[in-house]
Order: C-alpha cells, then structure tokens, then sequence
C-alpha cells in the first residue's frame, strides 16, 4: 500500500436515516430489487480495505405513536393558525410559522399518518463501519431512496464505541421520542418506519439483470423459480445433511456460501414472500467487503429465530447454500493497529464486556 493510500485509510462508523427527519416519510430506491446490487457495485468501485453495512429490521406496532404524532401535529397547526395579539396596541397578526413548510405541508403529512397507521411496520436501521477513504461513503446508493417527503442520507462518525453496536447487532427499537420531536426541535431518529410491503425494496438478493457487473460475490450456483424446501449446509466434518443442518442453525449468523443467479426479477408473489422476512426479534442482512471480495450474511438475535428467518429466504429463492458464520468479521483482529487502540483488540474479538450505550 502506497504512502497516499495509507493517509487516506481511516475507520469511519456511520448510520442511513432521514435526512429532515420527517417521521412519516416512506423513503424507497427507484425499483424493487436494485438495491442490494447497487450498494455491492458502490462498495467495489470505491475499493475500501473493509465496509461492513447492517440493514437490522423488526416487525413492530407504532400506531399509538403515530395517532399521537398526528393529534401534537394537529394541536400545532391550531396554534399556528390563531392570531397573535400586540401588546401594544392588542392588534392581531400572522404567526411567522404560517408560511413556513412545517404548516403548509402539515395536512399532506397527517393524511399520510392516517394511511399509515393501520398498515403492518417494519422498523429498519441501516449502518456500518467503513476502513477507507471516508469521502466514498457518498457514493453509496442511499441517497437515492426517498420520496416526496424526504430522502435517506449517510452519517458519518468518529466514536469506536459504535463497534459495539455493530458486534452486538443493536438497534435503536423505541423511536417514540424520535417521532414526537417533530412537532418542536427535530431530532434524527437512528432508525426509521417503512410499510412492511416496502421489504423488497431494501432486502433481497442481487438480481443478475442489475448486477452482472458485479465481481466480488464469489461462487454463484443456479436458480429456478420453483421454490424446493430448504436445507442447511455448515459442518465441516461429513455428517449427514440432517445433521449438518442442525449444527448449522445452532448459530446466530449464517453465510452465504453461494449466490442463486437470478436472471430476471422476482414475480409478485415471491416479492410478497420477502415482505414476511421481519420478525418480533431484530434480523440482521449484512453485507461485508474486505480483500476485493463481498459476502452476504444473515443474522439475528437467537439461534431459533435464524432457522425461520432462512426459510423464508428459501421460500423465495429455493435452497440456499450457508455456513455457520462467526459473530465477529475476522477483519476487526486489524482495526487495532489501523487506529492504533490498543484497548479496541479485545474488543474487535469479542473479548470483553460492552461499555454501556
């Protein structure tokens, strides 16, 4: 590695949400499915030493949160509208937060509440962790998700102690306060509501007619529409599949070892099968990029709820070949001597207690 390149490796951590913070917004990419394939295309372009994205995501029920949200916001705009008084000579005049975009855009944005409010949620937090130059971190696709409301952007941090969120796969779950915020001072929520039939547009697995430029997915293996049952591959040993599929799905994070080459688009109903992958318990589908090469993983929170979580993947794209995966990208043994902390190397392994967040 040249001097130049050396200067430019720095360790960045960085979180995706809304922009202006507009709780109701529904930021999506442009078409279902080019996503994924997209942010592995960015990833190779820019070349880092290692990026490490989490897309976590859990099924949840912020209608109570929403219908408060709209009652605040319509308490507001009455606020707005009445006049206030001069003290001087008790004369009437507009408030300034009349012409602002908060109350013109107030009735467009409760009408979105109210179609939102009995629709299945899904909560998703999107970060990661960067070695690299921390200017490519623009190029990655999540700026073009977005809608008339709002738009994604990147967020950029310094703080080692987001490793612990990243190790622990943790996200923020209780985005109430987040959303009530928008009424006064706004504040970022670090994760943010979609429609639950909006999954497809965020997780599913790179499509060949979008993503044949890719290089670094490695092995690819054939691909049919017609779902078989699933299976697990993942002991080194030669056990029977059975068995071998046991030991693998005692785990918490899986690997795809394989990539279906998908030729065309998924039809309809297999897009609706993606939008059943949330759960009550936080998932995770990560991609990680380190020495030209990129792999997918699939995590969550315990070893049970990871079976299930394969076979609805499976139910859309047929058997998927995995293996155990371990919590930690091996990579993080070098996040150390790239920042020189020492106090980071038994951490990057896993060795010792999390600070508390």
């Amino acid at each position: 590695m040249s001097e130049k390149q050396a200067l430019k490796e720095e360790v960045r951590f960085f979180n995706v949400s809304l922009i202006n913070a507009t709780p109701m917004s529904l930021p999506k990419f442009s078409q279902p499915q080019r996503l994924m394939g997209e942010l592995i295309h960015s990833v190779e372009a820019a070349n880092p030493r290692f990026a490490w994205v989490q897309f976590l995501f859990k099924r949840v029920n912020l209608s109570p949160t929403l219908v408060a949200l709209k009652n605040s916001m319509h308490v507001a705009a009455e606020q707005i509208k009445t006049p206030k008084r001069s003290i001087i000579d008790d004369s009437e005049y507009d408030r300034p937060e009349l012409y602002r975009d908060w109350y013109k855009r107030s009735g467009e944005r409760t009408k979105r509440i109210d179609a939102l409010a009995n629709a299945p949620h899904v909560l998703l937090a999107i970060q990661g962790m960067w070695v690299g130059d921390p200017k490519q971190l623009s190029t990655l696709p999540f700026k073009d998700c977005h809608d008339e409301l709002d738009r994604l952007g990147t967020f950029v941090y310094r703080n080692p102690w987001m490793l612990v969120e990243l190790v622990e796969r943790r996200m923020v779950e209780d985005v109430s306060p987040y959303f009530m915020s928008y009424v006064r001072s706004r504040l970022e929520s670090p994760s943010f509501l979609i429609a639950q039939e909006e999954i497809p547009y965020y997780l599913h697995l790179p499509v060949a007619s979008t993503s044949g430029f890719l290089e670094s997915l490695g092995k690819r293996s054939s691909y049919s529409p017609d779902v078989q049952p699933g299976g697990v591959e993942g002991g080194e040993d030669e056990e029977s599949t059975h068995t071998a599929a046991n030991k693998a799905t005692r785990a918490k994070v899986l690997r795809l070892a394989e990539f279906p080459k998908i030729v065309e688009p998924l039809k309809e109903e297999q897009l609706q099968r993606l939008a059943l992958l949330p759960s009550t318990t936080v998932r995770g589908f990560e991609a990680t990029f380190t020495g030209g090469g990129s792999e997918i993983l699939l995590s969550s929170k315990t070893e049970r709820d990871l079976k299930e979580y394969l076979g609805v993947m499976e139910s859309v794209y047929g058997t998927l070949t995995v293996v155990q995966a371990t919590d930690t990208p091996p990579f993080l043994k070098e996040i150390p001597g790239i920042v020189g902390l020492s106090g980071l190397a038994n951490l990057a392994v896993g060795g010792t207690d999390s600070p508390p967040c």
